[in-house]
């Protein structure tokens, strides 16, 4: 026995590193995210299997929407036509992110092990702020050596503006919950202090809109559960974010000036390719076209020249409809429902501390990631839709955690 615990603890600590490994590379190396979260999975699996001898899976309030939503993605194979292409995105995208959350819910289990993963988030938050500003002085940012975007707009390590603002979205809410918030380590409130402020800077640099929205809501919420002490110094940060905003346009010249009032024709863009979704839709309302076939059919419904190109439906929650069906969309939404339902109800019952804190960011990043995710398909990036069930997976675990001194 003692020597199967052995065995149990260590498998249990390379899989927790190489989840500390896969959040600090995810923003700069699809690699890393691929080769670490095979990793991790692989190793629970070999656990389950022929260690602990078993196949039951940690039971969690999102338990039963995973399960519907995942037999309607399945029955969504049904309706492809490129039933290999739906194949590969149901067995390594589809299971695979819910893989990984259950391997995150199973294997963070202590406080020790949340402060692991947050200091990794941590050190990838200034990684990547630190590069997006020396990609601003210099032109080019120092991991990848991608250059500036149009008009200065910085993107760091990603290859789109809007994938960096997508990923600065989720992770800066965890810094101003840090910043703000009762916690007894220092180190933890001086870093989310100096890093939200990097990271606000790089979100405003960036110059991308969508971002700039979903970030409102997160600060918005935060600002709800803080109470009256911090409501002040939160508004402070959106009103930074809003001038910010208004000087990085007017200092960026008339390209800037006028790519915004050009820019407005995209909301005319996007409703064309809104109604074109539609038609997607109703010709296969209840269980879509076929789970990763999006791109496969586009140019059955519109001709390249009509709308500049192949493009993603821009809208995470149109496109899941699209390729999987209105159930697989309800399923989805029942899954978001039960994580705030019950993250919340665990938020009511904590002190203030250390858990608690984290918490809130995780949730306040999630709420954020969800409203960009009207304007983005975020969950069809391989390192956002990642993140976004790590954050998740990071989310249900802690509420089994119980509070310590921090």
């Amino acid at each position: 026995m003692e020597s199967l615990n052995k065995y149990t603890r260590l498998i249990d600590n390379l899989i927790l590193f190489s989840l500390c490994l896969l959040i600090l590379g995810l923003p700069f190396s699809n690699s890393i995210i691929e080769i670490t979260a095979s990793v991790a999975i692989s190793l629970w699996l070999f656990k389950k299997i022929f260690i602990l001898r078993t196949v039951k899976i940690e039971k969690t309030p999102l338990n039963k929407p995973i399960f519907f939503y995942l037999i309607f993605v399945a029955l969504s194979l049904v309706n492809s036509k490129y039933l290999a292409t739906s194949l590969k995105g149901f067995t390594l995208k589809t299971m695979e992110h819910f893989l990984l959350y259950f391997v995150i819910v199973e294997c963070v289990k202590t406080q020790e092990d949340v402060k692991k993963v947050i200091s990794a988030i941590l050190l990838s938050c200034a990684l990547i702020g630190i590069d997006g500003l020396w990609q601003y002085f210099t032109g080019y940012d120092f991991l990848r050596g991608y250059p500036l975007w149009s008009m200065g707009r910085i993107k760091a390590s990603f290859k789109y503006p809007t994938g960096f603002g997508g990923w600065l979205i989720t992770v800066l809410p965890l810094c101003i919950s840090l910043a703000i918030f009762n916690i007894k380590d220092k180190l933890y409130k001086i870093s989310g202090i100096i890093l939200g402020l990097l990271l606000l800077v790089s979100l405003i640099l960036s110059l991308t809109r969508g971002a700039w929205l979903a970030i409102v809501p997160a600060i918005m919420f935060l600002v709800w559960k803080r109470g009256d002490v911090a409501k002040k110094i939160l508004l402070i940060f959106l009103l930074i974010i809003i001038l910010g905003i208004v000087f990085a346009t007017i200092s960026g010249g008339r390209e800037t000036i006028s790519f915004y009032v050009v820019r407005g024709s995209a909301v005319l863009h996007r409703m064309a390719l809104a109604k074109l979704c539609c038609r997607m839709f109703i010709d296969h309302p209840f269980f879509g076209h076929g789970v990763n076939t999006f791109m496969s059919i586009y140019e059955n419904y519109a001709s390249a020249s009509e709308f500049g190109g192949i493009s993603y439906a821009h809208n995470c929650y149109i496109q899941i409809a699209v390729e999987t069906g209105v159930f697989s969309l309800l399923a989805f939404l029942w899954m978001i429902i039960a994580l705030f339902i019950s993250s919340l109800k665990d938020i009511g019952r904590r002190d203030e501390g250390f858990i608690r804190t984290i918490e809130l960011g995780l949730l306040a990043g999630l709420l954020a990631y969800l409203t960009h995710s009207l304007f983005e398909t975020n969950l069809y990036a391989l390192p956002l839709a990642i993140l976004f069930y790590y954050f998740l997976g990071v989310a249900i675990s802690i509420q089994n955690i119980g509070d310590a001194s921090l």
